[in-house]
């Protein structure tokens, strides 16, 4: 079975029916028989807007992530590693680094609707 770690864009994608990228990566998860896994950065990222409205809409979201996605994707030496190597040798954030890092170091795809980590990360799928 194919791995694929998805960037935070795709999970607030998909977890918010308003996002305009909604649509393109419900169908695309719909149509992969891919197991999908997130990093703890994306769990982050993902949270921030629920955090905003109320600890109880975090903790939701929290679930829900743990549920589809979990356990989550960490970062230790090694995801530091080759992430300051993407750092030092491109224009990636640290976020996007540590997102990169971790697909790389599972093994599986990096599916994002990022074009500058897409073209960054090797054999990435930029979703439309």
């Amino acid at each position: 079975m194919e791995s694929v770690v998805l960037d935070s864009s795709a999970v607030i994608a998909f977890h918010n029916p308003f996002d305009v990228h909604h649509q393109s990566i419900v169908a695309a998860i719909s149509q992969s028989r891919a197991r999908f896994q997130i990093s703890t950065v994306t769990v982050m990222e993902s949270l921030v807007a629920c955090a905003r409205v109320s600890e109880k809409v975090a903790g939701a979201m929290l679930a829900d992530l743990t549920t589809c996605y979990g356990p989550f994707l960490s970062m230790d030496a090694e995801v530091a590693v080759i992430a300051s190597r993407l750092r030092a040798t491109g224009s990636l954030s640290t976020p996007d680094a540590i997102i990169s890092a971790s697909a790389t170091k599972a093994g599986a795809t990096l599916w994002t609707f990022d074009a500058r980590l897409a073209k960054a990360h090797k054999g990435a799928r930029l979703l439309e």
